[in-house]
């Protein structure tokens, strides 16, 4: 009787190589594929994966936004949602094969023979695992021999009193289906990877083979990954060759060189385990200094509105970047400059403008011409030698139309008020943010770097001044995210168009590049003003304001890379004892 090996191979949806579904319904060709044979494929389900999100969750979707109070908890789009919060994938993919290209090969009667296994295995698959939803399943017979390509949703729809009824989790969607762990290293996934290895040998039995034990259950490699254990597996054979060799010292660094490549094989795992962790820093500056120097040495990490996330593995690697950060020297000038305009704006008047300034260690001398001493600093710096907008006259004037520009607004509030207009909740939220830029709690973000803060050089009301304005023009929150739902599916379309072309005119296919960046682009943009406007209206948008201060505060104090990147911006206990960084 012949034996034949089993293969189970599962990738996760944002891992490379974990899983290319343009590559498995051939929308390209790869170098391993022999094109006078894609006809003998076989496809057995082929839906978008953005469609099969609706089918399975648009009901539960539905319920969930029913019951939410406060439009910003809303969730529009759950696969966009379950893609971007990098906690759950979206989706997996396995790979099935008996045999290999030397016990198998396609078109041999051995390779037609475990075609007729695949089949019935994929036809089976669903049933047996009625938690995993197949959107994509091909069988390939156009490669050196066949195998099965299947994609699928994880999704549960038991035990979740809070959140979707039924939603994406590979955790509890075998849990649901019986999966229960019983330790650590037995777990929901180990126990089911086993039992579909133990039907494949079932298969083997029924049409007359044996299972030929590769231990070939393995997770989908990167290419460092798959050429590290190809390396492993030389050293291997080398030192069992070599031990018919008599020198001990050829031994000794055979087993050596087996070593470090097994410890590089290890690190390549761990770095691709590796949870995210939050970064934050309060300094602009060196939060570009870290960011260019992981892109010079070549460690991966995505931006966020304030810091950025990298995984864990390279948390100690990224604190001695942060380390090497130096500070710049700032002219004394400058950072008065700084200093008057952001006391300036707190001020109700110029009496107390000056006495802020002293609160800032600066030693004020009042005279013909007002002069502050920076604290450390042994001579007196004239406020009119700052420049035109700095003289005593100018800082009056200035403070003049801080007044004229609240009082304004103040007026627009209560007539919005008196009105019932869709736009007052906009102009309480820029009244509010007003009061608390007064009282400390939230820092200077001008629009215009280069020019002096004002009331209309402020980028948080500048933000809020276009909602307000697009409220005018009569939109609302329904209109913002339909037409974020109108750019969405622009991409989408352009995207099967890009897939659809294959390899054909380059010069077609840079149009459609250029025009997808630029559809991504509109796609962002209203993005994100259905966030601030779900802020807005749900009242959170000073909250998040202040959460991100209060990150970046914290960046001071408490080290970078130990906060894990799904906890967001939620709350946290207060730090009795901060300890300061290095």
């Amino acid at each position: 009787m012949k034996n034949l090996s089993i293969s189970f191979t599962l990738g996760k949806a944002c891992a490379v190589h974990g899983s290319n579904i343009q590559h498995n319904n051939r929308k390209f060709t790869a170098e391993n594929v022999d094109p006078t044979r894609i006809a003998h494929n076989i496809t057995y389900k082929q839906q978008y994966v953005e469609d099969a999100y609706n089918q399975l969750f648009g009901k539960a979707l539905r319920e969930y936004n029913a019951k939410q109070k406060k439009p910003c908890r809303m969730i529009d789009n759950y696969y966009a949602h379950i893609v971007h919060g990098h906690r759950e994938e979206p989706y997996y993919e396995v790979i099935v094969q008996f045999g290999d290209c030397h016990t198998a090969a396609s078109r041999t009667p051995d390779g037609d023979r475990v075609k007729e296994m695949l089949d019935e295995y994929i036809k089976s698959f669903q049933q047996r695992n009625p938690n995993l939803y197949v959107f994509n399943a091909v069988l390939h017979d156009d490669e050196a021999s066949p195998h099965l390509h299947i994609d699928f949703i994880p999704f549960y729809t038991k035990g979740r009193s809070i959140g979707l009824s039924k939603g994406v989790s590979m955790r509890a969607a075998l849990k649901e289906m019986g999966y229960v762990p019983k330790n650590s290293s037995v777990n929901q996934l180990v126990m089911w990877e086993e039992s579909e290895r133990k039907y494949m040998e079932e298969l083997l039995h029924r049409h007359g083979y044996e299972r030929e034990d590769k231990d070939a259950h393995y997770l989908h490699m990167t290419v460092d990954q798959y050429k590290s254990s190809q390396e492993a597996k030389r050293m291997t054979e080398s030192l069992r060759a070599s031990r018919s060799v008599s020198c001990f010292e050829d031994m000794s660094a055979l087993k050596m060189q087996l070593a470090q490549t097994q410890h590089r094989a290890d690190v390549l795992e761990a770095q691709q385990e590796s949870p995210y962790m939050s970064f934050y820093y309060a300094d602009d500056s060196k939060q570009t200094f870290v960011q260019d120097e992981l892109r010079r040495r070549g460690i991966p990490f995505r931006e966020t509105e304030n810091g950025f996330e990298a995984q864990k593995c390279y948390v100690d690697e990224i604190r001695k970047v942060e380390d090497n950060y130096r500070r710049p020297k700032r002219a004394a000038r400058d950072q008065l400059r700084d200093d008057v305009d952001k006391t300036l704006m707190q001020s109700k008047d110029f009496e107390e403008f000056l006495k802020r300034l002293e609160q800032l260690k600066y030693e004020v001398k009042r005279g013909k011409y007002i002069a502050v001493r920076p604290q450390f600093d042994a001579n007196y710096i004239r406020l009119k030698s700052l420049g035109e907008f700095y003289s005593e006259d100018a800082l009056r004037n200035r403070l003049s139309a801080k007044y004229e520009y609240e009082r304004d607004l103040i007026r627009k509030l209560q007539e919005a008020k008196v009105n019932n207009a869709p736009n007052s909740r906009v102009l309480t939220i820029m009244h509010s943010y007003i009061v608390a830029f007064s009282k400390g709690y939230f820092p200077v973000h001008k629009k215009n770097p280069k020019g002096i803060l004002t009331w209309k050089n402020d980028a948080e009301l500048d933000r809020l001044l276009e909602l307000n304005a697009k409220i005018n023009n009569g939109a609302t929150l329904n209109s913002l995210r339909a037409d974020m739902a109108e750019k969405e599916q622009a991409v989408r379309e352009i995207e099967r168009s890009i897939s659809g072309c294959g390899t054909s005119d380059p010069m077609v296919t840079d149009k459609l590049n250029i025009a997808l960046q630029i559809a991504q682009q509109e796609l962002k943009e209203a993005a994100d003003w259905v966030t601030t406007a779900e802020q807005v209206l749900g009242g959170t948008y000073l909250q998040c304001i202040g959460d991100q201060e209060r990150q970046r505060r914290e960046s001071e104090y408490l080290y970078n890379g130990t906060k894990p990147a799904d906890e967001g911006t939620q709350p946290e206990t207060q730090i009795a004892v901060p300890h300061r960084r290095k």
